[in-house]
């Protein structure tokens, strides 16, 4: 699955996405505008300059995008959902 959508104006990768999730809380929290996007983890050698060798890390990423308001982030993430369970179909 190589399928990538732009989510307002940041490229996402389909096979790349671990969760999606968007707070509708409004009454907790007022900024509900925003949609996360957990990437799946990967792994990657990095060089420590302490020893100078190259360690394996794990590394976790996470895409914050912002939109006008509640409503807009809401009906997004339910359409985000319905692209990312179709797309995941495909391949079954």
């Amino acid at each position: 699955m190589d399928k990538i959508i732009n989510l307002n104006g940041n490229a996402v990768e389909l096979s790349k996405i671990k969760a999606i999730s968007v707070n509708e809380f409004h009454k907790v929290k007022q900024s509900t505008r925003e949609i996360k996007i957990e990437l799946a983890s990967r792994k990657e050698y990095i060089l420590n300059p302490e020893n100078e060798k190259h360690e394996l890390h794990t590394i976790n990423e996470v895409v914050m995008i912002e939109y006008p308001d509640n409503d807009t982030a809401i009906k997004i993430y339910f359409e985000m959902m319905q692209i990312w369970e179709d797309s995941l179909e495909e391949f079954d």
